[in-house]
């Protein structure tokens, strides 16, 4: 993902904060197929939690946060599905910018889903839903409703690096391709966490929702 981003060329710089070391020093065997990211001089690698890293860092704003961690069942993952967390990587937005959360799309029950979106909906009151694969779900949160322009789109997926990023990743090739990954908007998700139990810091009910499904 951050090998993707960086190769953007109206991307600034990437700040990649992981927990295992382990995981940046594997990522160099990796260099044909992630865009030497290692090499890449607009990225930053941060060893560490990135909950505590959006606490500490000194203020700095971002127009794009992607939060990619393991499965919510894992002790402690779940922290990154709260709605205290969410509220601070609000605090780290520009204006307009967009959160990105992936959500596992199998081993979950209705209920647990539910939660997922109430307590997304509760910091970022737009989201848009897209599946990126067959089990894995990826919500877009904004504070304003953002709107599909199509030609400016397939503008985009034209040009480098889009055109190879959508072939590798969903094998498609016009816009068409990708909006077949839409799943739902804003109205949707809406209907899905009214009445919803919210996962926040001191009670985190998703772990145990996960983990009931596993």
């Amino acid at each position: 993902t951050a090998g993707w981003l960086a190769a953007v060329p109206e991307i600034e710089h990437v700040d990649v904060v992981e927990i295992e070391p382990a995981i940046i020093d594997a990522a160099r065997a990796f260099a044909a197929v992630n865009h030497r990211v290692h090499d890449n001089p607009k990225v930053r690698m941060i060893v560490g939690d990135a909950r505590e890293v959006l606490l500490a860092a000194g203020g700095e704003q971002y127009d794009l946060i992607v939060s990619e961690p393991s499965n919510p069942y894992r002790a402690g993952v779940a922290s990154l599905f709260t709605v205290d967390f969410y509220r601070n990587v609000q605090g780290r937005l520009r204006e307009g910018g967009l959160f990105l959360q992936w959500v596992q799309g199998y081993e979950i029950d209705v209920k647990t889903l539910r939660t997922v979106y109430a307590t997304y909906l509760s910091v970022f009151p737009e989201v848009t839903t897209w599946q990126t694969q067959a089990g894995d779900l990826l919500l877009v949160g904004s504070q304003r409703a953002t709107t599909i322009q199509g030609e400016a789109m397939r503008a985009r997926i034209a040009a480098e690096p889009y055109r190879s990023a959508l072939q590798h990743a969903w094998r498609v090739d016009d816009l068409e391709g990708v909006i077949a990954h839409y799943v739902c908007g804003t109205q949707t998700a809406r209907k899905l966490a009214a009445g919803a139990q919210l996962n926040t810091d001191d009670r985190t009910v998703i772990e145990f929702g996960f983990a009931r499904t596993v």
